[in-house]
């Protein structure tokens, strides 16, 4: 009996047109999105490891503080955001409700109290040492183990990284007296003070640059990469952050008379003034180069240039140079060297723990400390 049953024949399905178009419009959304994934995570990572490697405070403390902004008065200023945390080499910064940092405090002197404010950028605010390493800090200390009546002292850490001289006045204008200090330390750095920009001036990119740089990793990362390329093909070692230049010139005029260092100098007398409005004296600390305190041949004319202007003006001021320099030599095992991290905690000005604690020595044997009124 012969069968007639043909046989049969699978038949694949066909995707419509339409299904098609919708999958390759998910194709096209969804693989940048898992390339943008990968690239953040392995950001991520490299972020994570950077955070605590040498460069750590160079690489990634400058791109993720997060800043409040105070256009006015004047040049107006910046502050850290309140109540923020932040941790870089196993340093943990801690941000109070004022957008300093250190401990909480309040604008309400204490009765008994000599308070004294400490003014300026990130040396100040101890860049790449423990809070309670700041000279500031030590110096607090030490007047209160040496406080022989009833006397307390406190140092507030009115140091915000960017900062120049601009940003300081214009902070005291506003919140600085309202601590009501019976003394302003003002600290002068070199590498910001005399050339650098206002804080609010001195990121002017693209709103979407910084959201990309403040709220991602892939683009630091990429940034980062982007430099080291850039380096390299110049037959440089490293990049721009971690490689600060060792011409003088780039920090301050090499002439005397330039009338950069007039107008520097309006600021630090604008600075006396207001203090001197509510009768608050102001010591004036100058902050050395590295590259001051390993080549005494190096220029020293900041220094040189303000301690005149400061005597003529009635400024008590302090040069930590010698004091820097003198360590510098006295070493053990052998004088220091350049980027040693002996007596600077970076490759650009930041002291190290030692070097605030030189700084702390030294102010505490100044007469307007040793002998508050």
């Amino acid at each position: 009996m012969s069968s007639n049953i043909a046989p049969t024949i699978a038949k694949t399905p066909t995707i419509s047109k339409r299904a098609t178009i919708w999958l390759n419009i998910a194709l096209a959304i969804i693989s940048p999105l898992l390339l943008i994934g990968l690239l953040e995570g392995t950001a991520y990572v490299w972020e994570r490891g950077q955070a605590n490697s040498l460069y750590a405070w160079e690489l990634v403390a400058s791109r993720r503080m997060v800043w409040e902004e105070h256009p006015t008065p004047g040049a107006g200023y910046t502050l850290i955001k309140p109540h923020s945390h932040y941790e870089w080499q196993g340093i943990q910064v801690d941000v109070n409700s004022h957008g300093l940092r250190g401990p909480e405090t309040t604008y309400e002197k204490p009765p008994g109290t000599f308070r004294i404010l400490n003014l300026g950028d990130s040396i100040v605010m101890g860049w790449g040492v423990g809070e309670e390493d700041t000279y500031g800090r030590r110096l607090e200390s030490r007047l209160n183990e040496e406080s022989s009546d009833d006397l307390r002292f406190e140092v507030i850490n009115a140091g915000v990284p960017g900062w120049n001289l601009e940003n300081a006045l214009a902070y005291l204008q506003v919140e600085g007296l309202k601590y009501k200090p019976d003394l302003i330390l003002l600290g002068v750095t070199l590498t910001n003070d005399i050339y650098g920009k206002s804080a609010l001036l001195a990121d002017n990119k693209p709103g979407l640059i910084k959201w990309l740089r403040s709220n991602t990793y892939f683009w630091p990362f990429l940034t980062v990469q982007l430099r080291w390329l850039e380096a390299r093909a110049e037959g440089r070692e490293r990049i721009d952050v971690i490689d600060p230049p060792t011409n003088p010139d780039r920090y301050f005029p090499p002439n005397s008379g330039a009338e950069q260092w007039r107008r520097f100098w309006n600021q630090v007398s604008a600075i006396d003034r207001l203090a001197g409005e509510k009768d608050i004296p102001v010591v004036l600390v100058i902050f050395p180069l590295e590259y001051q305190v390993v080549d005494e041949s190096y220029p020293t004319i900041p220094q040189e240039l303000l301690t005149a202007n400061a005597a003529e003006a009635g400024i008590p001021v302090l040069d930590l140079l010698p004091a820097f320099q003198q360590a510098c030599r006295e070493k053990p095992g052998g004088a220091c060297h350049l980027e040693d991290r002996y007596l600077f905690a970076d490759v650009w000005m930041h002291p190290s723990a030692f070097g605030h604690k030189l700084t702390a020595d030294e102010l505490d044997a100044l007469d307007e400390l040793s002998s508050p009124d």
